[in-house]
């Protein structure tokens, strides 16, 4: 029987198959790629690209474009071209990737391209592509106007035999036309000047608004109060799109108080921040759950996000013919009372997390375990003070990876 060493060195690292991943071979910087010169004009080399990418576009000539690629090269998308992410390398993904675009409802959305010289940042320039600067290239960031909307990229460029290729094209769809995110400039004046007689303030159309109370149903239904829902509730919200998010837990933020006593946050504070409203520049390197869930908390209520807590989901049924969701909850009251509301949202959300159901797998011997505890890792409540007895045995998930380092 292998050694979970010879599992885990069996396969290379990025050939590994990883649940709800898309394994994409790593770049190869090209062989043949030449040094810029130093008199190299970038702006001028990013330039002549764009333009050569819009004729090809206006035409809808897909191999053209392809070409421009280098063998190795990669588009990454996020729902500019389509409403998916998708990733495409080498000329001949990306030239399938453009064809299956262009046969969506939609066409091919993506019009034009313009290099965005809005700042010294974003303008071209000539820099070193590869970590140890062997390879320089052209790099610049892009605007982009799609069929439905506008974005943004990046773009880096590799001079090969004296013709530039593009190594990594990025585009995303940053705003949707139509649904402009009504932040900044746009954002709502929040007082009301004249006599109006009756006139609710601000308090009371919050309390109708979270509470459905005219009868309303929401264009969308979000299942789950944790960073994904509450993320994508902000979204929605900019963009004038009115959402319900329900939850089972009683409060904002249990997902992460419920867990073990002593966690923390594996990954850095910068890489944590939600839209609209980051963490304060106080806030700690390695967040602890509990502060966390406290923040989520104020997020919702600051952002002004429907989210009905204690209340769970008992139906759903999609009718094709009408487009619709039926959606049935109970809510429970803090005066202990509960209410069944029905609704009928265009889309629904399921943002319960990807090990949100935990799975206990069936394992030989388990029933002969002495420690402390056995328990799934999200019943484990943290490590005892001066315990005597056994390592408790955990798990997060039932594959042999996150298994065996935990009985080992």
């Amino acid at each position: 029987m292998a050694t979970l060493v010879e599992l885990q060195t069996a396969v290379p690292s990025h050939l590994r198959g990883v649940p709800g991943s898309v394994n994409i071979h790593v770049a190869k910087f090209p062989a043949n790629a030449t040094a810029p010169k130093a008199t190299i004009d970038a702006a001028q080399v990013a330039s002549q690209l764009v333009e050569t990418i819009n004729q090809a576009l206006e035409k809808s000539d897909f191999n053209a474009l392809s070409k421009l690629f280098t063998d190795d090269g990669y588009w990454r998308d996020h729902l500019a071209l389509t409403w998916a992410f998708r990733t495409a390398q080498t000329p001949s993904d990306v030239l399938t990737f453009l064809e299956g675009a262009a046969k969506s409802k939609d066409g091919l959305r993506l019009k034009k391209i313009t290099v965005d010289a809005s700042s010294s940042v974003r303008e071209p320039k000539v820099l070193p592509l590869n970590a140890d600067a062997t390879v320089s290239g052209v790099k610049f960031f892009i605007a982009i106007e799609t069929a439905v909307g506008a974005g943004d990229g990046l773009v880096q460029l590799v001079e090969e035999a004296g013709q530039w290729k593009i190594f990594t094209l990025y585009t995303r769809l940053q705003e949707v036309r139509g649904h402009e995110e009504n932040v900044n400039g746009r954002r709502p004046r929040g007082v009301q000047h004249g006599g109006q007689p009756g006139r609710k303030n601000w308090a009371e159309r919050r309390q109708e608004a979270a509470g459905f109370n005219a009868g309303n149903d929401p264009a969308v239904l979000v299942v789950g109060a944790g960073q994904g829902g509450l993320t994508a509730a902000a979204r929605l919200k900019m963009m004038g799109v009115e959402t319900l998010v329900v939850d089972k837990e009683d409060r904002i933020g249990d997902n992460w108080r419920n867990r073990y006593h002593q966690l923390v946050l594996h990954d850095p504070v910068w890489y944590d921040h939600l839209p609209y409203l980051n963490f304060p520049s106080q806030w700690p390197i390695f967040t602890p759950k509990d502060k966390l869930a406290d923040f989520f908390e104020a997020y919702a209520t600051l952002l002004e996000l429907n989210v009905w807590t204690k209340t769970e989901l008992v139906y759903t049924k999609w009718d094709d013919a009408k487009q619709i969701w039926t959606v049935i909850v109970n809510r429970k009251r803090a005066d202990g009372t509960s209410e069944v509301r029905t609704f009928h949202p265009r889309h629904l959300i399921q943002a319960t997390g990807h090990s949100g159901k935990k799975n206990m797998p069936e394992m030989k011997g388990i029933e002969n375990f002495k420690g402390h505890r056995l328990c799934h890792s999200s019943e484990f409540p943290g490590a005892r003070a001066n315990a005597t007895a056994r390592r408790p045995l955990s798990w997060a998930h039932a594959t042999p990876r996150t298994i065996l380092p935990r009985t080992l």
